[in-house]
């Protein structure tokens, strides 16, 4: 993992994984905690980007929400 990605998941307790497959000609995907999902699809705790600086936007706080999980 990168610096740069290490860096991402080590402040943001959410993220559970962060793989880049930019290489394989994807982009990089992003898994959070269980009990977490991407605020604008509910639901969804699996996500890709483009960009690292869609990654540091789309991992936000803002971006963030706790699910029903979180409670069980």
């Amino acid at each position: 993992m990168s610096k740069t990605f290490a860096k991402i998941k080590a402040t943001r307790p959410w993220v559970r994984h962060i793989d880049d497959e930019r290489g394989d000609g994807s982009g990089i995907i992003v898994t959070l905690e269980k009990s977490y999902d991407f605020a604008d699809d509910k639901g969804c705790g699996v996500k890709g980007f483009d960009t690292v600086a869609e990654v540091r936007s789309g991992t936000s706080s803002a971006s963030i929400v706790k699910n029903s999980m979180a409670a069980a």
